[in-house]
Order: C-alpha cells, then sequence, then structure tokens
C-alpha cells in the first residue's frame, strides 16, 4: 500500500472515531459526574485527532486537488479509493462530505480533461452521489433555498447530459456495456434532483416526463440488444418507484390533478410490479411501503377519502420497529410521522387526533434519544427537520420550544448544555442589570420607565432566560455540520453555520409559544455597531428587544469561550482573559453597558460561579435526561 492510501485510511478512521466521541454512549458511565469527565476526556482526543487531521489535508490532500496538473492513474485510483473509504456503509453514513465533495470535483475534472467518455461517465456517477448528499443537507436550510438550489442545478444539468447520451445514435458509440449501463441509471438516478422542487406553471414537472421516456426506453429493444447484461427489471422498479414517491408530504410540490391522475396511475403499475415477484423487489422496499403509496397516490387521485389514508399511515406505523435504525426503519418511525401531520388542520384538531398526535411526538423524541451514536444521523435529520418544519403545537401541552429543545439534547448534548448555560448566564446579566442599570432596558414591550422595568422584573427574566434557551434552534437542521469537530470548516460549511440565526428565527415566529423569542436569535451574532456579524439584513437597532440581544451576544460568546468541551481546537478561557477581549471590543463588537456590568465583582463572582459549579449541574442534569431516554 502506497503512503498515500496510508494516510487515507488513516484519516478515514480518525473522522469515524471523532464522529463516534463527539456524542458518546452511555455505557460504562457511572454517574453524572463521569458523563461530564467521559465528554472533557473525549474532546482532549477529538483536538489531538483534528490536529493529525488538519497536516494531512494541508500537506498530503489539499495541495493534490488543488494542483493544475493531471493526475497520475496511482493518484485516480487512490482517491477513489478515498471517496469509497468516507463512506460508513454500515450506516450509510458520509463521514466527511465536503471533503468528498472536494475529491468528486477533481476527479471529474480530471477525467474531463483527459477526453475519455468512459472515465467522465463514472466520475460524474461519483459525483451525481456527492450532490445528491449537499442537496439532502442544504435542503433542510429553508431559510436560505438558495443554497441547496445551487446543487440541484448542478444535478439538474448531469442529468440532461446523460439523457443526451441515451439519444439512440450517442448510446451506441459508447464504448461498453460497464458505460452504457451507469448511463441508463444514472439518467434515472438523476431525477432525484426534484425531489422538494414545486411542479412548474402547468402543474406537472419534467421529472414525469423523464421517467416516462425511460419507462419507454425500457420496453425499447434496441437498448436491451446493446446492455444485455444490465438489470431491467431493477431499472423498471425504480422508475416505477419514484413516480410513486413524488407526492410525498400530502402533494407539497403542488401536482395538478392530471398530474396526480397520472402518478396514480402509475403507483397503479409499481405495486402490481412489486407483487409479480415480492421476493425479488421486497430486497428494496416492504410491501407495507409500497401499500402506503398506493393508498396515498389513490387519495391524491380522489379514489379514496382522507380517513382511508390517515388510517393507513397509522396502520403502518404502530408496526415500526422502534429499535432499528436502517433506512426503512427511520422513515417508518420518522417520515410516516410527517406524512400524518401533514394530513392534519391545525386549526380544527379533532380530541382523538391531538391524542394521536401528542403519541407520536413522544414516540420520535424517544427514537431520536435511542439512535447510536454518530449511527444513521444523516436520514434522521433529513426526516426529523421535516417533522419540526411541519410542527404543530398542542397548547398546555407540547410546544415547539419542548420539541426543539428534546430534539437538540438527542441530536447533540454539547449544544443543549451550551443552550443551558447562555439561558443562565442572560438571566443572570438581566437581573444585575435591573439592579443596576434598568434605565439600559427602557424600550422593551411595556418598559417605558425604570419603574415599569423594575415591576416587570420576573416577567423580563423568564423571557430573558426562555428566549435563550432556544437561540440556537437554527442549528437543528445544520447538527451534522456543527458535529464537525476533526478539521477545520471549510468556506462552504462556514456559510451553512452562517444560516442558523435565520433558520431559527423563522422556526420560532411560526409557532405562538416562541413568536417573541424570534430577534433574539435573529442577532446574536450582530455586532453591536452594526459593521458586521450576521445575517446582514438584520438591524437589532430596530428591535424592541435590542438590550436582551445584546446580553444574549455577551452569554453566547462567554460561553463559548471558556467552555473546552465543543470547542475541540482549544482549551477554555478563564473568565478574567474572556472579559479583556469584551473590553476590547466594546462600542464595536459588544454593547459598552453590558460589558461594564462584568467589571463589577458582583456581577463576575455571579457569571464564574455559574461556568463553574452551573456548568457542572448542567452537564449532570444533561446525564440524567439521557439516561431517562435509555
Amino acid at each position: 500500500m502506497s503512503t498515500f492510501n496510508e494516510k487515507y485510511l488513516e484519516y478515514v478512521k480518525r473522522m469515524a472515531q471523532v464522529r463516534y466521541l463527539s456524542t458518546p454512549s452511555l455505557d460504562g458511565i457511572p454517574d453524572a459526574d463521569g458523563y461530564s469527565e467521559r465528554l472533557r476526556d473525549n474532546f482532549i482526543t477529538i483536538g489531538k485527532l483534528a490536529a493529525e487531521n488538519r497536516a494531512f489535508l494541508q500537506e498530503m490532500f489539499f495541495p493534490m486537488v488543488k494542483e493544475e496538473r493531471l493526475l497520475t492513474a496511482t493518484q485516480v485510483d487512490e482517491l477513489i479509493s478515498f471517496g469509497d473509504n468516507l463512506i460508513d456503509a454500515d450506516n450509510a453514513e458520509n463521514l466527511d462530505l465536503p471533503i468528498m465533495s472536494l475529491l468528486a470535483e477533481k476527479l471529474y475534472d480530471d477525467a474531463r480533461r483527459k477526453n475519455d467518455i468512459s472515465r467522465l461517465v463514472q466520475r460524474l456517477d461519483a459525483k451525481l452521489d456527492t450532490l445528491y448528499a449537499l442537496m439532502t443537507v442544504t435542503v433542510r436550510i429553508s431559510s436560505n433555498p438558495e443554497i441547496a438550489e445551487r446543487y440541484r442545478k448542478v444535478g439538474h444539468e448531469i442529468g440532461e447530459f446523460f439523457l443526451k447520451l441515451l439519444e439512440k445514435d450517442a448510446f451506441a458509440e459508447l464504448p461498453d456495456e460497464d458505460t452504457r449501463s451507469i448511463v441508463l441509471t444514472d439518467a434515472r438516478y438523476a431525477t432525484v434532483f426534484y425531489e422538494r422542487e414545486p411542479a412548474d406553471e402547468t402543474g406537472s414537472s419534467r421529472e414525469l416526463v423523464i421517467l416516462d421516456q425511460l419507462l419507454e426506453i425500457y420496453s425499447d429493444p434496441f437498448y436491451r440488444s446493446l446492455t444485455p447484461s444490465f438489470d431491467w427489471a431493477y431499472f423498471k422498479y425504480r422508475v416505477l418507484h419514484y413516480i410513486a414517491m413524488s407526492t410525498d408530504l400530502n402533494n407539497l410540490r403542488g401536482f395538478n390533478a392530471a398530474a396526480l391522475a397520472h402518478i396514480e396511475q402509475r403507483t397503479e403499475e409499481y405495486y402490481a410490479y412489486w407483487h409479480s415477484d415480492p421476493e425479488q423487489f421486497g430486497q428494496y422496499d416492504d410491501e407495507q411501503l409500497v401499500s402506503l403509496l398506493l393508498t396515498r397516490n389513490r387519495y391524491l387521485a380522489r379514489k379514496v377519502d382522507r380517513q382511508v389514508y390517515i388510517t393507513t399511515i397509522l396502520a403502518l406505523y404502530e408496526g415500526r420497529n422502534e429499535n432499528a435504525y436502517d433506512l426503512t426503519s427511520v422513515y417508518d418511525n420518522l417520515l410516516l410521522p410527517s406524512e400524518y401531520i401533514s394530513m392534519l388542520d391545525p386549526e380544527h384538531l379533532s380530541e382523538e387526533e391531538t391524542e394521536t398526535l401528542y403519541q407520536v411526538y413522544q414516540n420520535v423524541i424517544r427514537y431520536i434519544f435511542h439512535m447510536s451514536n454518530g449511527g444513521s444521523l444523516s436520514s434522521v435529520l433529513e426526516y426529523s427537520t421535516t417533522i419540526l418544519e411541519q410542527f404543530i403545537e398542542i397548547p398546555g401541552r407540547y410546544d415547539f420550544e419542548t420539541m426543539g429543545r428534546e430534539y437538540m439534547a438527542a441530536l447533540h448534548p454539547p449544544t443543549y448544555i451550551h443552550s443551558l448555560m447562555v439561558a443562565q448566564l442572560s438571566r443572570a446579566l438581566t437581573q444585575h442589570a435591573i439592579n443596576q442599570c434598568p434605565q439600559e432596558l427602557i424600550g422593551l414591550p411595556d418598559c417605558d420607565t425604570v419603574e415599569a422595568v423594575q415591576a416587570k422584573k420576573e416577567e423580563i427574566l423568564n423571557f430573558i432566560y426562555h428566549a435563550a434557551l432556544c437561540h440556537d434552534f437554527g442549528k437543528l437542521a445544520i447538527i451534522d455540520t456543527v458535529l464537525v469537530y476533526g478539521r477545520n470548516l471549510l468556506d462552504m460549511e462556514f456559510d451553512l453555520i452562517r444560516t442558523h440565526p435565520v433558520m431559527g428565527g423563522n422556526m420560532l415566529k411560526k409557532y405562538p409559544s416562541t413568536r417573541a423569542f424570534a430577534d433574539i436569535a435573529l442577532g446574536h451574532h450582530k455586532w453591536y455597531d452594526g459593521s458586521a456579524g450576521y445575517p446582514a439584513d438584520f438591524s437589532p437597532e430596530d428591535s424592541p428587544f435590542r438590550p436582551l440581544i445584546q446580553i444574549v451576544q455577551i452569554a453566547d460568546c462567554l460561553d463559548a469561550a471558556t467552555d473546552s468541551v465543543g470547542r475541540s481546537y482549544h482549551k477554555g478561557k478563564s473568565f478574567a482573559d474572556v472579559r479583556e477581549e469584551f473590553i476590547a471590543g466594546m462600542g464595536t463588537v459588544y454593547a459598552p453597558w453590558v460589558v461594564n456590568l462584568l467589571k463589577e465583582p458582583e456581577v463576575a463572582e455571579h457569571l464564574c460561579t455559574l461556568l463553574d459549579e452551573g456548568r457542572k449541574e448542567n452537564y449532570r442534569n444533561t446525564y440524567y435526561l439521557l439516561k431517562q431516554h435509555a
């Protein structure tokens, strides 16, 4: 094995280890203090692994993918092997999707410049996989749809390229059956880039046209004669499956009546085709899913009523395996609830629907809490984000703040603990502000005098605590990016991280229990003087909660800078050191009046207690929460 291959495999092993260490299971942890010690020790190890990864990337990988020279045959094989190993086949997880993206682009560019059609087709095949994974990650960021759209657009372009190669003259000129087989497969596979894309102005979609064209190709002896070894049965099955799947979440894409009738007809074919060979096609989809798709599309085509479809969803959901995390089980445990929620009218829930919805929420949270660390994260995030977007509050019983906090604790305990810390630090700072400089809080709702501020003290403290708890809810859609501890973030990942204030603000605005907290989420990364920070188009100056945004900004930075867990690249700083940084940024980054509060001995002592004993208590409480759901 060459030195390059050895280094690639070592990188892959380290990234897998980082994923495991960052969200440890509770096995072998005797008590709450042991949990915080395990996390701290793990992140020390992660820091060492990350340093090795950064060195490898800087010294070996980045120079190779950035250089202009064509790759040697050995380098091509090594990069292909590296990409294959970055996929954890056992858990269907990408261990490092952005790095996979870079190497896929390099291999594609190399094949294009060598003008080798077979290699080009192979590299486009790999590039499609990476682009689809990137689109699946970024489509969760509904606040910035243009990010996913970039990947979707390239996926469409590649799909159209493969369709041109399916023209008979071009197809016949392809050099071998393997290349033709990839073209057939990827002309079909590329239609996944239409997922969640609204139907066009006619209420239909280019996707349906392409898939119908592929069914014609299935029946054409010309293509069969040139690909005698191709699995044509599977090809037809997947084309029909794609058509049947296109109406998910109660026809979210908005197909019109004619398109829905056509989809229903194709789904009938799909159902019959599956049952023509259940042993063969049962390897790909179980009979329950096939039945669900048939009932859904019959409902959308107005052949069965709403209650029949809801009954089918709930019956299939009852039969789920609550302890399995393969793709089918994740679908049953998370996407079926999404389908159910999409069928409900939030304004007119019956008592039965309310009770069922509550039980579904509890099951979803339990399922996510039980997920093994690192396993199935991509598919869990894809479907759980859909539930967050469709969430219906149950007043007095289950609200969005509760769901968001539980999601965060289950998916990434360090971010949950960070949110607890920011909430407690913000409440402490606000308490001291009311006592020492209440005039700074004038302008809050119903607080036009110092006396009004002081009279509403408990209400303000309760508000800031819960608003700060929710300040990072936008990260729920990008937890897999937050989890990138094993190396420095790439520019594309920083772009994703910067979406979380707007994503969080949009989430919080939708629900009565959290609507008032939206400005806190939106503004906690904006500079005091407005000269920098993000998002660019939000001005805390225009918010009635401006002083509370400034407090949460300080609390957020204070916890992040002093915590060693979740910051694998450095040891936590002391309060005194961080305070000096705040003083240096007074008037530009930070509000001077909040920084001045930190200079008060009483305030400093209170905050230091929270950063020490308070943080330990939050780790203990998080351990008990995880243990409760274990």
